[in-house]
């Protein structure tokens, strides 16, 4: 396990991107190669925090979650029957962790929501700078950031619900990590009761 050199993540390997970087001209690659970097970058209070740094090969990276995320939130829309835009909801889902390319994975009260959102914005201007192509990589990430949309609100929530899920797999009790009082909506309490009472 090594550390990413800008923000001292634990990281199995540094961006790839960096060794394609003026080689390569057709922005879907330059894309490709910076935003797999999200599968090299470990979630880092599950190692810092939680289970600690010898489950290294254990825990899940940045795109692990996304990808979590992603089918929940695709899951629960079709279970409950849900109000919701399904594929701008997969696409919230996919994007909002791109700023972690560059700006690393924080952990909570680690920096300020501000200079997080900051870092974050940076770091995808910086990926999305590369693209000449049209695309709303950028505006679903503000969407996400910002809550403007009730899409985006329910993919904040679910990302709020997968790590308490998580946690359960790696075998840690979620209420001595985690808080759930932003998780509102009924069914995603429903399935937190339910997950709760499963380990008690």
């Amino acid at each position: 396990m090594e550390k990413d050199v800008r923000n001292n993540n634990y990281v199995k390997s540094q961006n790839p991107y960096n060794n394609y970087k003026g080689i390569i001209n057709n922005d879907v690659l330059k894309l490709y190669y910076q935003f797999i970097h999200l599968k090299n970058l470990y979630r880092q209070g599950w190692l810092t925090h939680i289970i600690g740094l010898d489950a290294e090969n254990k825990v899940e990276s940045v795109a692990d979650h996304s990808w979590s995320v992603t089918m929940l939130c695709t899951s629960i829309i079709q279970k409950y029957k849900l109000d919701l835009d399904l594929e701008k909801c997969m696409k919230l889902a996919l994007v909002h962790e791109l700023g972690e390319i560059y700006a690393g994975d924080f952990i909570p009260n680690q920096v300020s929501k501000e200079e997080k959102h900051r870092l974050e914005e940076e770091a995808v201007d910086t990926l999305i700078n590369e693209a000449s192509f049209e695309n709303d990589f950028k505006a679903l990430w503000i969407e996400y950031e910002n809550q403007l949309s009730k899409e985006a609100e329910f993919v904040k929530q679910v990302d709020k619900l997968d790590p308490i899920l998580q946690s359960i797999a790696y075998g840690v009790k979620p209420k001595d990590f985690f808080k759930d009082e932003a998780i509102t909506i009924p069914c995603l309490r429903e399935l937190l009761d339910e997950v709760y009472s499963a380990v008690q």
